[in-house]
């Protein structure tokens, strides 16, 4: 029985795979566009690094783009940073205003992403809707988890187990 939940696993998720490569140009180009937020009380762009990586450092500090960073460049952009965090104009960051700023800006990034995922799910319904009539039928569901389902089943027995060698699911 055990063998079974991976196989009803995969059917279930079949329909987000179907679509999983909507446009990742577009999306791609989302995340850059998300990168760089204006706040409202400040105008002073929020430049958010997408980690510790190389990347997510020239990112955040390349304020030029010509691909190095100065370190005029990166004592200004940590200068923004200390500015944005200092609500209250005082010269001094509190603890409850340094973590009030990453509260912001994660609560941005959450938004950036909920948005996304709700659009691709719009998207993936359009896709499995194949008759268009706005609702999706069991027969239309069943459809993109057959595809999935042989997708997987590279040998063909009918079964989705070590034997095939498909790495993605």
């Amino acid at each position: 029985m055990k063998s079974i939940y991976p196989v009803l696993l995969t059917l279930a998720l079949a329909p987000l795979a179907a679509c999983a490569t909507h446009d990742t140009k577009a999306s791609a180009e989302a995340e850059t566009a998300s990168a760089t937020v204006v706040t409202p009380e400040s105008e002073t762009p929020r430049r958010s690094a997408d980690g510790h990586s190389k990347d997510a450092f020239f990112q955040k500090y390349d304020l030029d783009g010509d691909g190095q960073v100065t370190e005029a460049e990166f004592m200004s952009e940590r200068a923004n940073g200390y500015l944005r965090r200092d609500a209250n104009g005082d010269g001094n960051v509190q603890s409850e205003e340094y973590v009030s700023e990453y509260e912001t800006r994660l609560l941005e990034q959450l938004e950036a992403q909920r948005k996304r995922q709700i659009d691709q799910a719009d998207f993936r319904f359009t896709v499995l809707d194949t008759d268009e009539d706005g609702n999706l039928s069991l027969d239309e569901f069943h459809a993109s988890g057959k595809r999935m389902f042989s997708t997987l089943d590279t040998n063909k027995d009918g079964s989705v187990d070590d034997l095939d060698n498909k790495d993605n699911y």
